[in-house]
């Protein structure tokens, strides 16, 4: 099972299987005979692991416990391929999910962050604007080459993605490799004011060079542009928010402008749809009321027509 999931997923997916395996299935599963594995011993075994009573680790939150769920199900799936188990279905209680999105820079935050990059633009100050005005994902804009970029279209692709993955026994590498989903390659406008700032920039460097980094040989891992992007939040006076708040504050900026949620999909690199409702269409006050007025006026306004065309 193993040497065929290294062979249909991308490394960095695997090394994450990888580690959820090691770090918390096998150390309380790993003596137990496949053949004796039964409902009530593996729900236990997933409480076990959910919240260690010998301090292992620290209790699991929702999206771990949940990782560790899908991988035992998916190994008893495949006991059960094999024969070496009849069928199991497993009940568990994961932990409560917590909103861990952070709020989305204000307009007036967004003016700050945006005079204190064209004060003195340079590409890892730039990239603030590719997260807040392009939607783009941490990796994705330590990913750009410069040949990325089509500068007479006014366009970017999205091509590839940096991260560091675990190698096992402590060591972890950086790995470059195609986008999240085959939706997340994709191809994104630029807006004007921002165009006209890589214009400047762009100079001689060839298409191969690294956006960030400046350089042909390595890119900008996002452990490092992670550190830039907190000095300068620091230096423009906008609260600390972690990188993919920029993303979510452009999501958010585009619903309000009324940007319809299929486009804004598609500007994410969203899977579908579903994925940008759930994760980003939190409504707020200020919308909801804009809503209601366009609604019920509307309705007001075709009672009245109606009222005239009865006494006429």
């Amino acid at each position: 099972m193993a040497a065929f999931l290294r062979n249909s997923i991308k490394e960095s997916t695997y090394a994450h299987y990888s580690y959820t395996l090691h770090k918390y299935l096998l150390p309380v599963l790993s003596k137990v005979p496949v053949a004796s594995l039964e409902e009530s011993f593996l729900e236990q075994a997933m409480q076990q692991i959910i919240t260690p009573t010998d301090a292992a680790h620290k209790p699991l939150g929702n999206s771990s416990a949940r990782e560790c769920l899908s991988m035992l199900r998916r190994i008893c799936k495949y006991a059960a391929h094999l024969r070496l188990i009849r069928p199991i279905e497993l009940e568990v209680a994961l932990p409560k999910a917590i909103d861990k999105i952070s709020a989305p820079l204000s307009p007036a935050e967004q003016q700050r962050l945006h005079q204190y990059v064209q004060a003195n633009p340079t590409p890892r100050k730039i990239g603030l604007l590719l997260g807040l005005e392009l939607g783009l994902r941490i990796g994705e804009i330590c990913g750009l080459q410069w040949g990325d970029f089509d500068l007479k279209l006014g366009t970017l692709k999205i091509n590839r993605t940096v991260c560091r993955i675990s190698c096992g026994n402590g060591h972890t590498k950086v790995v470059i490799q195609t986008p999240k989903t085959r939706t997340s390659r994709r191809e994104i406008p630029i807006p004007n004011q921002l165009l006209i700032m890589l214009k400047k920039l762009r100079g001689s460097a060839s298409n191969a060079a690294w956006f960030l980094s400046g350089s042909e040989s390595k890119p900008t891992e996002p452990r490092c542009y992670r550190k830039s992007i907190k000095a300068y939040l620091k230096q423009a006076t906008v609260r600390q928010v972690r990188p993919h708040a920029l993303r979510h504050t452009f999501a958010t900026t585009c619903l309000q402008a009324g940007c319809d949620v299929k486009t804004l999909s598609e500007l994410l690199g969203h899977a579908n749809a579903n994925i940008t409702l759930q994760r980003y269409v939190h409504s707020d006050l200020i919308r909801k009321r804009r809503e209601m007025n366009r609604i019920f006026s509307r309705q007001v306004s075709m009672r009245g027509r109606k009222a005239l065309n009865l006494l006429e």
